[in-house]
This record gives C-alpha cells, structure tokens and sequence, in this order.
C-alpha cells in the first residue's frame, strides 16, 4: 500500500525542532510495514529530517495552504498512484483533501478532543456542514478512549470507521531501573488546566513535614500564564531549600530527572485527551499519583494513585501515604512499567507479555480496513 502522511501548515518534519504531532506520526511511520511505501508531505527545509522516510517537500503558501495542501496531493495521486491520505488534526483541511481526491481514502488522526456541535440558533447549518465533512473521510483514529467515546456522543450522525491510535511510546530508550531519590517531580504546562499550583501547595506542605525529600518542578509555557507561575514561585519559596523549579529545559534533562525520581505527579484539572507525562512517568520508574482525568485512567489502569479532588491538601496526603508505603512504591512502579509496555509500545516489546497488538500494527489495519472499505468514488456521497 502506498500512502501520503500529509502535515499541518508549517510541519517540516525536521530532527532539530519537532512538534507534539510530527512525534507521533514520526513514531506511527518508523514502525509500520508500510514505511517504505509512505510518503511525508511537509514544507520545504534544508534541516536533516525527523525520519529516513520518503519526503515531498511543499513550497509554503502564503495564503490558503490547505487548498495548496490538497491540489499538490492531488497531483501526486494521479501520477503516482496513492493508495491512502493521511492527515492530522484539522478536519476542514481533511475534507478538502478528501474532496479533491475522490476515489482515495482519507483518514484523520486527531491528538485532542474534536468539538462538539455549536449551539445557537445559527448553528445549524454550520453543524450540518461538519457532520458532511466528516462523513467525507474514510476514517477517523482517536488518541484515546475518552476521546473517542465523546465523539460518538456529539456526533452521532457520523458513520465513518473509527479506532484508537494512542501515541506510542520508545522503552528502549528509558531505564526504569535507575537507582531512585526520595525526589518528587512534576512536569507539565504551566497552567490551571495542569494543577500546576496545587500540586505546589501539596509539596510544599509534605517536604515541610518531611525534609529528607526534595522536590523539582519542571514548567513549559512559563510565558503564557506569566501571573500564574508568579504564584507557583511564591509558594515554593516558601521551602526553597527542597525544591528546584526548571523551566523550559531539553527533554533529555527531563528523562533523566524523572528516570532518578521515586515519585511523580500529574494533577491535571481538565479532561486529558491521552496524557503523555503519566506514560512517561511509569517509562521511567517513578510511582504516580494521577487525577485520572480523561485518557490518564486509561494509562495507568490501577497502577497510580488517584485523588480524589485537585486540591494541594489531597496531594500532600498522597505523598505522605506513598513515601510511608516502599512495597506499595514497588508495586505501582512494577506494575506500571509492565502495563504501559504492553500497552503502548510501537513495535512487539521484549518485556512485554500482553497479547496486544502492538500500536504501529494496530494502525496498518486500520488502514487495511479502510482502502477495503472505501468504494472508489463514493467518498463525498455519503449522506450525513
């Protein structure tokens, strides 16, 4: 099967500055039997690519890139003959695509929750006409179950096949076995949204009452929410001496705290569409207590800590109930490095022993079960 991989405007697939999103379509591709018939479409660079994959380089438009997106497929469909587009996120560029190319399926890929119908009583007509573009796309993965079970929910009239593709994961680059510090890290965007201060106020009020513990704090987006992350700083001022705040670091300095931390936090508020930091804490053999928000139940399964209520008080008692507790710290850090190996791991894992099928895999059969079946030239004739 040969197959487009077309990106958002301004992806350029480069090793040296990749999105969220290149990440996961670098990680689905490297490890897909169709990778050597894939073909990326990303904006023209000179940078060394993200992958060792077949590139079409697209000149960027100055206006209406996506309509430029779907004529430059186009083009390359007729004359060589795709089997399949894949796009990413945005679904109105996806249906033009789709439009464009009647008789080649589309399928979409999205990494966040798709809105639900406007209200309102102009909405109708605005509704009906994303219904029609979805009902345009051959398919639709989800990042996780949560996402995928409010979809169905919004948008019942809706038919297209759909599945859940979660971001995959490279063990092999993490070592769980590290030896662990009595250190407590939380990683995330600097916003309410992440519990970012909660979980300051509960570290703050647990290394006070045990302070042979330390603490790091390692912020992104730190100038985005300027007030709030003024506020995380004055309350960890208050114990200055216990706790380290990082902001916007390399990721591999990230792996390697959390690889050396006994425990991590991920308070998030919101409803997370899949919850990539929980993944990673478990990758790197730290026990965790989660809220269990959206997607992040479906990461850990009873493999963390849950609170109850994104409050600093809550959190405090969960880390003084988990650095009280080594053999429930064993367990949590046992289980769910096992769990999520078997669970998200790309391509078969040496220590898994689930019989998942791993994600990479999972997706080409989605993508089997789409080209088969999608009559040609029936994309856009289905009604909503």
């Amino acid at each position: 099967m040969k197959i487009i991989q077309a990106l958002p405007r301004r992806m350029k697939f480069e090793a040296k500055a990749a999105s969220s999103v290149e990440l996961c379509v670098c990680e689905w591709v490297s490890g897909s039997r169709y990778r050597g018939s894939t073909t990326v479409f990303a904006e023209r660079s000179d940078a060394t690519p993200l992958l060792d994959v077949d590139i079409f380089r697209l000149t960027p438009a100055p206006k209406l890139a996506s309509w430029h997106l779907a004529l430059s497929i186009r083009q390359q469909v007729k004359a060589k003959g795709y089997d399949l587009i894949v796009t990413q996120q945005h679904i109105s560029t996806a249906a033009r695509i789709a439009a464009f190319n009647r008789g080649t399926p589309v399928v979409l890929q999205t990494h966040n929750y798709i809105d639900p119908p406007l209200k309102g009583r102009s909405a109708f007509v605005r509704n009906q006409i994303r219904a029609m573009e979805l009902n345009s796309l051959g398919g639709i993965t989800f990042i996780s179950n949560a996402t995928l079970e409010a979809f169905g929910k919004d948008w019942p009239q809706v038919s297209v096949p759909r599945t859940v593709i979660t971001n995959g994961f490279d063990f092999s680059t993490w070592n769980p076995n590290r030896e662990k510090q009595k250190l407590v890290a939380v990683v995330g965007r600097a916003n309410n949204n992440k519990g970012i201060l909660e979980s300051a106020q509960g570290v703050r009020d647990f290394v006070r009452a045990f302070p042979d513990w330390k603490a790091v704090f390692i912020l992104s987006e730190i100038n985005l929410y300027k007030d709030y992350v003024a506020e995380v700083h004055r309350t960890l001022g208050e114990v200055p001496d216990n706790v380290q705040i990082l902001q916007n670091i390399p990721f591999a300095v990230v792996k390697d705290l959390m690889e050396t931390a006994a425990i991590a936090v991920v308070a998030s508020k919101w409803n997370e569409p899949f919850g990539r930091t929980a993944l990673e804490a478990h990758a790197a053999g730290a026990a965790l207590i989660s809220s269990g928000t959206g997607g992040l139940r479906e990461i850990s399964g009873d493999c963390a800590i849950y609170l109850d209520a994104v409050t600093g008080p809550a959190i405090d008692q969960a880390l003084r109930h988990l650095a009280g507790d080594e053999q429930l710290q064993r367990r949590l850090v046992e289980d769910g490095g096992q769990r999520v190996r078997d669970l998200f791991s790309l391509v078969p894992s040496d220590r898994g022993t689930s019989q998942v099928v791993p994600l990479c895999e999972r997706l080409d059969r989605f993508y089997d079960r789409v080209v088969r079946l999608t009559p040609a030239g029936d994309l856009l004739e289905k009604a909503v």
